[in-house]
């Protein structure tokens, strides 16, 4: 037979981001950043007193050159410290959602074309109250993972003195749509594998026992001999055996008898499966033949 081919086109790996997740830290992140959205679009509507929007895009891995070259210049970063994490994060907002948010805390409507620019020292002043309730809700949506303490390091305009991490290092990458009334724009939060790893550990290795745990060991011995209970099995009955040469086996014909030589006080050999069992002898029972087992504990 010809072997089976897949039409699949090749998947490319790249050795230098090798894939650093499985399938329960994929989840892991997913409920906590859903989790961390929807507390962040309660604050900003709250907040702003607008209508606000925060939801999950993805979640992927990068290199930390990768993302921050990304983001452009300038931009807005929050440095964030996530103890009892190794190491620091990045919450980036996109400058038009800042500068909405910026225009609504002093009174403004929030609408109007919003500059390009970095955040002046009393913008930043500003920013720094409302990240300090944001990181309240990102601890937490983070407590389905692991239980942390966010705090604002610094803040920063240009993404390259938001150095985090290493250039080469894995950082995973949670991206959000963030919409405030007519604004809206991207918004990500970078940390870097590093700081995350024995956390998505933990967590594997509590999976791992927990599906040993859910096993009840009685449950399944009961449970399988319920099951072979009901398991049919062949029984025969055997006579002493015969033995013929090949000849005769050849010769015989319709009608002919074959002597057994099985005397009649003779036990009968009770087989289960093939596999001697039990002692019986011969008998009726109405008008069929029977055996009656005269040996029920003598299996061998």
């Amino acid at each position: 037979m010809a072997a089976a081919t897949s039409n699949r086109a090749p998947v490319r790996y790249d050795f230098r981001r090798p894939n650093k997740f499985n399938r329960e830290h994929v989840r892991a992140l997913q409920i906590a950043n859903e989790t961390f959205a929807r507390q962040w679009t309660t604050l900003l509507s709250s907040t702003l007193r607008a209508v606000s929007q925060v939801s999950l895009r993805k979640i992927e891995q990068f290199t930390y050159d990768e993302y921050i070259r990304e983001i452009p210049n300038p931009s807005y970063l929050a440095v964030l410290s996530l103890r009892p994490l190794a190491g620091t994060a990045v919450l980036h907002l996109p400058l038009p959602v800042v500068m909405a948010a910026v225009d609504r805390l002093v009174g403004g409507p929030g609408s109007a074309k919003q500059p390009r620019r970095a955040v002046t020292e009393i913008e930043a002043a500003l920013l720094r109250t409302l990240m300090g309730r944001v990181l309240r809700e990102l601890a937490y949506g983070f407590e389905s993972l692991t239980n942390v303490e966010p705090t604002l390091v610094h803040q920063e305009a240009n993404p390259q003195f938001a150095q985090i991490a290493a250039a080469s290092d894995m950082v995973v990458v949670a991206e959000y749509d963030v919409r405030i009334a007519s604004t809206g724009g991207v918004a990500s939060l970078c940390i870097p594998f590093n700081a995350l790893q024995p956390v998505l550990d933990e967590l594997t290795t509590n999976a791992l026992e927990a599906g040993r745990q859910s096993v009840d060991p009685l449950g399944l011995r009961l449970s399988l001999e319920e099951r072979l209970n009901d398991a049919p099995l062949p029984v025969s009955v055997r006579f002493t055996e015969v033995t013929m040469t090949a000849a005769e086996v050849v010769a015989l014909t319709p009608g002919d008898l074959v002597a057994l030589h099985h005397h009649v006080d003779a036990p009968l050999d009770i087989a289960v499966a093939g596999v001697s069992r039990f002692q019986g002898r011969a008998g009726r029972r109405g008008k069929r033949l029977a055996c009656l087992v005269t040996d029920p504990e003598g299996a061998r």
